[in-house]
């Protein structure tokens, strides 16, 4: 507000107003709601080492294509007439963006100011500490093979490769702003679990969080679980009326599984809920305003159905504001075995055995593609552990495929661990009977256990033992 009874007072503001901006340690960045840059101040240009001159009167569109930065949210904010939060990378430097409307007399957005916040330094001391847990957490698995739920695992998420690391370092910084979240990857590989480490994460922790499965609700009922119905508003419906998910949600995080599957018609009416944030229930003319913060996956290419039409493209860009992309299995080999092993435990807990997995079925297990990723191989190791009668599970305890795929590269391992054809049978015999020998040993603890299980007394396996490791 204004003191019109201070004009000079208001004129000497008006004279001040770039010293003002520049005094805030915060970038201030201008534009009008074509995208043309109006005003930046001098934090905005010391953060990204450029003077204004050659940012003012550039469309931000412009400056997005030619690389300048990644993400702008001028457009969402003129289209939303409300507040938008992203990340932003600039000149090499990661900062959060917050864009605020400015509107005119008639309520309608004249122009975008957005506050840029430098948080390069924050992220770089994040890797750092990732970096530092992941050295500690080698440490960890090579001592502490009691539980690897404890070891392996990230709030539910087995995490040991670069790329899975990489993901949860991206996700850190997305969790705490308001921003949304497109999820993207196969079948199977975890969604879900990120999904609900982006809420846990978040300042809307403590608040509801809730999952809708586009593809498990009957089209002709999508429109009345997502915003809810009035009293009467068809055949069947409730007297008193019913919430939609967006109501029940709501101050929360809403996560949209396979929000490829939404027919065109509930796009558009999904765009307009997340835009206006404010939703409509089926029957009824009353408007109901909404905070929801949206996390929406999909294992299809949306970038692809978005130039086929099947998929809007205005929600679509409304959606990918962030993106994760969780990498099938076959792609993170590094976090195979931890997973089976965490599997294994669990499921040994659950039906109190105390099964083990012998090297070949590792070797299986690893070297196995996972086409249907973290469930296929939670299925499939809950089944082993069901199954099996044994205390030591084999690659032949596993589903053929798997066990056929472990034979293939065990061949390979053989003939290159034992030089075929650089050496005689029978040195190569005497090598493999020691392994065999020396693993058994590691299985069963004991000389005795193992010689039982071997069919020798132990005479026979120390003498074994003696004459091979003298050969050598």
């Amino acid at each position: 507000m204004v003191d019109d009874n201070n004009p000079q007072g208001y004129e000497s503001l008006l004279r001040h107003f770039n010293d003002i901006l520049d005094i805030l340690q915060d970038g201030v960045y201008i534009s009008d709601t074509e995208g043309r840059t109006l005003y930046v101040n001098a934090a905005y240009e010391k953060l990204v080492g450029v003077d204004a001159a050659e940012l003012v009167g550039k469309s931000v569109h412009e400056l997005v294509a030619n690389g300048f930065f990644t993400t702008i949210v001028n457009p969402q904010v003129v289209a939303s007439g409300s507040t938008t939060t992203s990340v932003q990378e600039v000149r090499g430097r990661t900062v959060v963006l917050h864009g605020y409307p400015v509107l005119d007399d008639r309520g309608k957005v004249e122009l975008v100011v957005t506050f840029v916040r430098d948080i390069t330094a924050f992220a770089r001391l994040k890797r750092e500490i990732a970096t530092q847990r992941t050295l500690i957490d080698s440490y960890q698995r090579q001592v502490a093979n009691f539980n690897p739920e404890s070891v392996f695992q990230d709030d539910g998420m087995v995490a040991v490769s670069e790329a899975s690391l990489n993901l949860l370092a991206s996700l850190e910084n997305i969790a705490p702003t308001d921003a949304a979240v497109l999820i993207l990857g196969e079948t199977g590989v975890g969604k879900d679990i990120v999904a609900r480490k982006i809420h846990k994460k978040s300042q809307r922790a403590s608040l509801p969080f809730l999952k809708v499965d586009c593809t498990a609700i009957p089209e002709s009922l999508v429109e009345s679980e997502l915003f809810g119905y009035a009293p009467g508003a068809f055949s069947g419906a409730h007297t008193k009326g019913k919430e939609g998910f967006f109501e029940k949600a709501n101050n929360g995080t809403l996560f949209l599984d396979e929000i490829g599957e939404l027919s065109l018609v509930m796009q558009t009416k999904l765009l307009r809920a997340i835009q206006d944030q404010e939703i409509i229930r089926l029957g009824s003319t009353k408007v109901t305003p909404v905070n929801v913060r949206i996390v929406a996956a999909t294992n299809r290419n949306l970038e692809q159905e978005v130039l086929d039409g099947t998929f809007r493209s205005d929600l679509f860009y409304r959606l990918k504001v962030a993106v994760l992309q969780i990498l099938p299995l076959r792609e993170r080999r590094d976090d195979i075995l931890p997973l089976a092993r965490v599997f294994l435990y669990r499921f040994n807990n659950k039906y109190n055995k105390n099964i083990m997995m012998s090297n070949d079925a590792e070797n299986a297990i690893f070297h196995y593609d996972w086409p249907g990723n973290v469930r296929e191989m939670e299925n499939t190791i809950h089944s082993i552990v069901v199954m099996c009668t044994k205390d030591l599970i084999t690659s032949s305890d596993l589903p053929q495929a798997i066990a056929k795929n472990g034979e293939y590269h065990d061949i390979a391992h053989v003939m290159q661990a034992f030089n075929i054809g650089k050496r005689s049978l029978k040195e190569m015999v005497r090598d493999m009977e020691l392994e065999i020998i020396n693993e058994t040993l590691a299985i069963y603890g004991t000389a005795s256990k193992a010689a039982e299980v071997l069919q020798v007394d132990r005479g026979t396996l120390f003498r074994k033992l003696k004459a091979a490791h003298k050969a050598k």
